[in-house]
């Protein structure tokens, strides 16, 4: 399997010097001006710091810390449609580790997955020298769509970035074709789990499809094709690794999405919009043919001056032996922000939530309501949620953030992987510095 790794690395390499030197393209850039496009670059800085307790009715302990990222990195400037980056990362704890980060051992207080790391967020090489062409190779950001599938995990101070090849295309005016050959997934969730490294459980391989018909304001139609290849896929074990193995089931996900805007003449300003999607997900490579499932999401919003409101409805099946899965999803963005539903449970996971918005002096105040049920048994309720954030912009480059989530679990079904039905709750302050 490296072998045949390497082989794709190096015939993707000889294409895009073979492409970037072809006598068609001639180069408009001599090598005299190589060094001037390295020095000629553009530096990038984020850092966020962050406050996070978390109590949780199960446990004794309540988690607080304070977490430190920083990403630093350059990215060159152009030379004959190449150019290239480089970004570090790097995550600590400030002060006493009270809190499960994943892999410190501390099991008796709640997780709070912001594990320490130094580690090579970003190293690719691109071309752009063909018309309405990308060529991406290296560990890189990739993010489709509103990240329900896939997503960069970028609420957590370690983010998710990819190895791989990524393509996009313009070619047909107004459809934007991407693809992406993934083999490994740098992210916290794959990476360890209870103090367990199994970095070496990745993908043998990802191929990633969608495809984005941007026809007017009013329909943006995607369809897409996931198909992952876990390098691990056996029987779940019993808890705690068994909600990190149902992410890492071999499956192929096929799906279509339709979002749009609609003014609404009759009363000036108002804008109203939605999202319509569904998806089905089977059985793929080894994995078993229990591996199967559907997703689907209706949504309704509409945004007026300094108000915005959105009602949805979700649904990712579950038939009592596998959920719907999205391994490689920023899943704390839709499933409600305590992180109750990070893997969805065999049962499944019916959700209705309404997130109200508004914004006076550039305070963005945002309310969410989340119920959350299964859907294999309508008898059954898992939970609600209530979510409030409150962020401010300042002097250009910094923001100010303050959250809470407070997850109320019933007396029915436990979520996940948590052995019983518990309240959550959970608090954040961040400041964060970008440039």
């Amino acid at each position: 399997m490296q072998h045949r790794r390497t082989n794709i690395a190096a015939a993707i390499t000889s294409l895009m010097l073979a492409a970037a030197l072809h006598p068609t393209l001639a180069m408009a850039d001599s090598i005299d001006t190589l060094p001037f496009a390295f020095s000629g670059g553009t530096p990038n800085l984020d850092v966020r710091v962050r406050y996070e307790t978390v109590n949780q009715d199960n446990l004794a302990e309540t988690a607080d810390v304070v977490s430190a990222r920083a990403r630093l990195g350059y990215t060159t400037g152009k030379w004959n449609g190449f150019d290239s980056q480089l970004e570090l990362e790097s995550v600590s704890a400030l002060g006493t580790e009270q809190y499960n980060s994943t892999n410190n051992g501390k099991t008796n207080y709640p997780v709070v997955a912001d594990p320490a790391t130094n580690e090579l967020n970003q190293l690719w090489l691109r071309y752009t020298g063909l018309p309405g062409t990308s060529i991406k190779l290296g560990r890189q950001r990739i993010i489709y769509d509103n990240a329900r599938f896939i997503g960069n995990v970028g609420w957590r101070q370690n983010e998710q970035t990819y190895d791989g090849l990524a393509l996009t295309g313009t070619w047909i005016k107004p459809i934007t074709f991407n693809y992406a050959y993934i083999n490994n997934i740098n992210s916290f969730r794959f990476n360890t789990i209870n103090g367990n490294n199994t970095a070496n459980i990745d993908l043998d391989s990802g191929h990633l499809v969608n495809i984005d018909y941007a026809f007017k304001p009013w329909l943006d139609l995607v369809t897409y094709a996931y198909l992952l290849d876990f390098s691990f896929d056996a029987a779940l074990p019993p808890t705690p690794k068994a909600a990190l193995n149902t992410l890492r089931r071999d499956n192929a996900t096929y799906g279509a999405r339709a979002t749009g805007t609609l003014p609404v003449a009759s009363v000036n300003g108002l804008k109203l919009n939605y999202a319509l999607e569904y998806a089905r997900q089977q059985a793929y490579e080894e994995s078993p043919s229990s591996v199967k499932g559907f997703y689907e999401l209706a949504e309704l919003g509409a945004a007026w001056k300094m108000l915005a409101l959105k009602v949805g409805y979700e649904l990712l099946s579950g038939n009592g032996d596998y959920g719907f899965q999205t391994p490689l999803a920023t899943t704390h963005a839709f499933d409600g922000w305590a992180d109750q539903f990070l893997t969805t449970p065999a049962t499944g996971l019916k959700h209705v939530y309404v997130n109200l918005g508004y914004t006076l002096a550039k305070c963005t105040l945002t309310l969410v309501y989340h119920d959350f049920g299964p859907d294999a048994d309508a008898s059954q309720h898992y939970g609600s949620e209530f979510d409030v954030q409150l962020t401010r912009p300042f002097f250009k480059s910094f923001t100010l953030g303050a959250k809470y989530a407070n997850y109320m679990a019933d007396n029915g079904i436990a979520p996940a992987a948590i052995d019983k039905p518990v309240d959550v709750s959970k608090v954040w302050a961040w400041l964060e510095y970008k440039f």
